[in-house]
């Protein structure tokens, strides 16, 4: 009995973690690249900035990717940065900055800044876009920008004032 269970348990848990890809199998369009960016404050801490949802689908990004390659390191945060292709068409790109931890225990006793929201736009075919920003007690922001330009795509994500997660918001 408990051998028919194994396979049940792998399947359920399976479908827990998948995420959508914005490029539809056997697509032959026109591709944009999403890349992520940090700001590291200590070997275990680091504000990451990054495309968190094509469409309001969850996709692979680099706060996952973190988190997995952090695990079992301790207070040591590895952070990795996930590049993401999308069809160069209109879409709604949803992008966080949040700060990060190595170890839970770390965000639960020290501060947890986060900033997120919406951007609607069409990208350009064969560029690469970045996702920048900054997170603090008075101000926070997090925006798309080309790569190489520098050019702000369409508007920031502003939080004027605190934006500090509470206990039960990390």
């Amino acid at each position: 009995m408990k051998y028919l269970l194994i396979p049940a348990a792998t399947l359920l848990m399976g479908g827990c973690a998948s995420t959508y890809s914005p490029v539809p199998e056997n697509y032959s369009g026109a591709i944009s690249k999403f890349e992520s960016t940090q700001k590291r404050h200590s070997e275990g801490k680091a504000d990451l900035f990054y495309l968190e949802k094509v469409d309001g689908k969850r996709i692979h990004n680099s706060a996952a990717a973190t988190r997995s390659a952090t695990y079992g390191q301790g207070f040591a945060l590895t952070t990795e940065h996930v590049v993401t292709d999308t069809p160069s068409s209109m879409a709604t790109f949803t992008i966080k900055g949040r700060t990060l931890y190595a170890a839970p225990i770390q965000a639960m006793t020290g501060t947890v800044y986060e900033v997120t929201g919406d951007v609607t736009f069409s990208p350009e075919p064969d560029i690469t876009y970045i996702v920048r920003g900054e997170l603090g007690k008075a101000y926070s922001a997090v925006w798309i920008e080309e790569k190489g330009s520098g050019k702000v795509i369409l508007k920031k994500i502003e939080i004027k004032g605190d934006s500090e997660l509470g206990f039960f918001e990390k």
